[in-house]
């Protein structure tokens, strides 16, 4: 599951190489496929949300599109396709993914798992002017749309994607965003808190723990894995095009990790007070 070794000894011949013989961007007909790709995938979401917002205001019983209609129907969808990323990722790096991949094969290559980069770039573009304008979006949250189209475009569009990373950072971490579509329909609607508070406290639980296990415990070795090789990558570089994308990728994938510790840090304080509220109440009793 981890790449061996985490941190890599800086090689400057291997560096030198790859500005010298790998192109920065990617073929012409490469970049059509991953733009086709991500509208179509964008799209096929968009006409997704747009039947089940229908759906959800049918079974809501309302006849206009409310708030609660968008939120609704929205967090639906990220469920599904969450879940969708989170599998397919998973598979990947079960199945796919050799953890003893060479540095430079880490680096360049793997165009076959553009799909995972267009995947979230299609999602991002989905989620974003939804989360603005329908839903109300934290800021934290938009962040992290714009920082994600930031990542999946670089992966998407030159030759050194780092794309074997893909199939984790934009796969298998969504798996723990299903749960949490859950617990949110929850607190959208308070009722079913009250109704079923035992499934409540469980879907909260999986969450968190699913969480810090894919998005901290995971996240933090196989991140130093790529963020060494990018930054020398960055740092060898001497041409100014190469140096502003590296930079950009560099910076937006470091403060998706420093989310993803803000978020986490959100958990286990919860997890925390909860515990502690348990044992007030069975003192209490």
């Amino acid at each position: 599951m981890i790449p061996s070794p985490v941190i890599v000894k800086y090689d400057s011949a291997l560096f030198e190489a790859i500005h010298r013989d790998v192109p920065t961007f990617l073929p012409p007909e490469d970049h059509k496929e991953a733009i086709t790709w991500i509208l179509s995938i964008a799209g096929a979401i968009t006409i997704f949300h747009l039947l089940l917002l229908q759906m959800v205001k049918v079974w809501q019983g309302s006849k206009e599109t409310t708030h609660a209609t968008w939120k609704a129907s929205y967090q639906i969808t990220n469920l599904f396709v969450n879940l969708t990323l989170g599998c397919v990722g998973i598979y990947y790096q079960i199945f796919k993914i050799k953890l003893d991949e060479t540095i430079l094969d880490r680096i360049v290559g793997n165009e076959h798992m553009m799909l995972f980069s267009a995947g979230q770039v299609g999602y991002q573009l989905w989620a974003l002017p939804i989360g603005i304008f329908f839903v109300g979006e934290t800021k934290s949250m938009i962040i992290h749309h714009v920082a994600v189209i930031c990542v999946g475009s670089v992966t998407a569009l030159i030759s050194s994607g780092f794309r074997y990373f893909t199939p984790f950072f934009y796969g298998m971490i969504e798996i723990s965003s299903v749960p949490l579509s859950v617990m949110n329909s929850f607190k959208n609607n308070p009722d079913w808190i009250q109704n079923y508070p035992g499934v409540y406290k469980i879907v909260r639980l999986v969450f968190g723990i699913t969480f810090l296990l894919v998005r901290v415990v995971l996240w933090t070795p196989i991140y130093w894995n790529f963020v060494s090789l990018a930054s020398m990558l960055l740092y060898s570089s001497e041409v100014v095009s190469t140096q502003i994308i590296l930079s950009i990728f560099v910076l937006a994938s470091l403060v998706l990790t420093i989310l993803q510790y803000f978020w986490a840090s959100k958990i286990i304080g919860a997890l925390f007070k909860g515990g502690r509220k348990k044992k007030a109440k069975k003192k209490a009793d």
